[in-house]
């Protein structure tokens, strides 16, 4: 009975982080000054929340160690997270999805790739702190690390649904994913790969949509379809046996990517 109420206390804290990071930003909007202070809120929140709430001291026990090799998982998880999306997007132009027709004007371009470089890392590392940092924390907690796929991919894929509603194609592509974003955590035993991933793919996203639909390319002749979706699903899906072979080279190799140890 002890150890159900000591797992029922992460329940609500998880809540309360949960519809802050989905709700606030429909309440107050996205202009800049706001989203800052909305996002310096989130990172404060956590803070008091697990620090006096769960009792977690410790920056290693969500993931966001700073040992050795660090910066290496972070920016390997950003380049494979890029490179994906624009696999993705290079299918796309392949099957006729759309025509690129020009590129914008780099006085445009650059002001928006500096934006969205800062707010989609933050934006990711805001994700994947409440997601797999706080899964982390809690399987390891109750001995459950064995069950933190299957748990932090389904609160993945539920939790998108605040964005694209509950949809059964978009909780299978949330859902594969959060795979390969939970076994990195598995492999490394911390979040920033999978924030790498989450930043480089989103990144890749403002590069061709921007934030108004108007990204460094020019598009035109966009059409929609649901052969599309599933090419995109099956890239998505090759994300996976790439990182088995990319982390079995770094962690068994004993590379700076930080090792699965638990702190």
């Amino acid at each position: 009975m002890n150890r159900l109420a000591a797992v029922l206390r992460w329940l609500p804290v998880f809540i309360l982080l949960d519809l802050y990071v989905n709700l606030v930003p429909r309440v107050a909007g996205f202009a800049l000054p706001v989203w800052l202070t909305y996002v310096a809120g989130f990172f404060l929140l956590a803070y008091v929340l697990c620090r006096f709430g769960l009792g977690i001291t410790r920056m290693q026990t969500v993931g966001l160690g700073r040992s050795p090799g660090w910066l290496s998982s972070l920016g390997l998880g950003f380049a494979i997270g890029f490179g994906v999306w624009a696999l993705k997007n290079l299918l796309y132009f392949g099957m006729g999805k759309f025509d690129v027709v020009g590129w914008r004007d780099w006085s445009f371009v650059l002001p928006m790739l500096g934006q969205a470089l800062v707010g989609m890392l933050l934006a990711s590392a805001i994700n994947d702190l409440m997601i797999r940092g706080y899964g982390l924390a809690f399987c390891r907690r109750f001995n459950l690390m064995a069950w933190y796929l299957l748990i932090t991919t389904a609160v993945y894929a539920l939790d998108d649904s605040w964005n694209e509603g509950i949809d059964p194609f978009n909780l299978l592509f949330s859902a594969v994913l959060g795979v390969s974003l939970a076994y990195t955590v598995l492999r490394t035993g911390a979040i920033w790969m999978s924030i790498g991933i989450h930043w480089g793919g989103n990144m890749c996203y403002r590069v061709m949509a921007g934030f108004d639909g108007q990204g460094v390319v020019r598009l035109e002749h966009v059409i929609e379809g649901a052969r599309f979706e599933y090419a995109g699903l099956a890239v998505t899906a090759l994300m996976f046996p790439l990182l088995v072979l990319v982390l079995r080279w770094f962690v068994d190799q004993k590379s700076p990517v930080p090792n699965s140890s638990l702190d």
